[in-house]
């Protein structure tokens, strides 16, 4: 899917946050994505434009929410508890855009983005990122944002948007309210507006019941491991997968279910390799699904105060115990853990 990475030469201007809007891709600068949400119970005035999907309390403002396949002309379907949301800091204020899934996180080489060919006009296509195949619209925000100035888009009645839109079933009802009185919780509290260029953004992913995060500076790139060959090598410790192979580069796979707590673990279609990699040696980490960006002060964390105690004798130093909105969050050491010979196969 994607070229790993080195920690070493990514540019935080280079990130891209990939997503799936309806069946195409679309790419965002994640220098403008200050947080990724999953979908809240929101706000319905009487009327707005067409292309709003909703209001949001967000730090205590109201912030809008963009569905681009109004924009885009894309058949609009339900939105369900899985879709997300990107929290985005624009030229004039905050605002957010709805996305089907979150696909892939990762540098992109911005000299290769080819124009769209088409005539622009009042586009706001930045052009066409095209990898092995497949082709990836790249937004260009400040067109994006001009054109909701300019827009003589006709408003539409926000309750029956709301009725077609929204998951009606309680349950799904239900979660989307508490997730909303979460993050307004967490909101207010938080500090002014960092985003995503803060080099102490953090990729969060569960194994088995728990959530682990690693620094996004690390992370070269995501795989869905059905679209992965997995090679299986004998006489290596249970915890190894295999290998995969990345464009003629091997990937030791390493099952941190197993790595960490001596259990297999359960394959599913949302379990994922995420790449990480240092000077010398690639690793794919396998996870059951990926979550969301948090922000952690690096600082904080390897000061010494939120050291796990005892989680085990031979890993205490590749995990970070971290408590963030009450939630347990099991930080990943990457420089110890690639540090560790044995996680490598000859």
């Amino acid at each position: 899917m994607n070229e790993v990475a080195t920690a070493e030469n990514i540019q935080e201007n280079d990130i891209y946050i990939f997503v799936k809007i309806g069946n195409s891709s679309y790419a965002f600068p994640a220098l403008n994505v200050l947080e990724i949400i999953k979908l809240v119970e929101l706000e319905y005035p009487e009327k707005m434009p067409s292309y709003i999907a909703g209001i949001l309390e967000y730090k205590g403002k109201v912030i809008h929410i963009i569905d681009l396949r109004t924009i885009l002309k894309i058949d609009t379907e339900e939105y369900d508890v899985n879709t997300h949301i990107l929290i985005i800091q624009g030229k004039e204020g905050v605002y957010g855009i709805i996305a089907d899934e979150i696909s892939d996180i990762k540098k992109i080489d911005t000299t290769i983005i080819a124009p769209p060919p088409y005539a622009l006009g009042n586009s706001f296509t930045k052009g066409i990122y095209l990898n092995k195949g497949q082709n990836t619209t790249v937004i260009n925000l400040d067109s994006l944002e001009n054109w909701m100035k300019t827009t003589s888009d006709g408003e539409t009645n926000f309750k029956e948007k709301a009725s077609r839109l929204l998951p009606r079933d309680i349950s799904s009802k239900e979660i989307l309210h508490q997730r909303k009185l979460q993050l307004i919780e967490k909101t207010d509290a938080m500090p002014s507006y960092t985003g995503m260029q803060n080099k102490d953004v953090y990729i969060s992913f569960l194994v088995g019941n728990s959530t682990y995060c690693l620094e996004i500076v690390h992370v070269g790139g995501f795989y869905k491991y059905s679209e992965t060959k997995i090679i299986k090598i004998p006489c290596t410790p249970n915890f190894v997968a295999g290998l995969i192979s990345i464009k003629g580069d091997y990937l030791t796979v390493i099952d941190l279910k197993r790595y960490f707590d001596n259990e297999p673990t359960n394959i599913t279609d949302k379990s994922t390799i995420i790449a990480i990699q240092s000077k010398d040696f690639k690793v794919g980490l396998l996870a059951d699904e990926i979550s969301n960006t948090l922000n952690i002060q690096s600082a904080e964390l390897y000061s010494g105060k939120n050291k796990s105690k005892n989680i085990k004798t031979d890993i205490k130093n590749e995990i970070i115990e971290y408590v963030k909105d009450n939630k347990l969050y099991l930080v990943l050491n990457v420089v110890e853990i690639l540090n560790n010979e044995k996680i490598y196969v000859g």
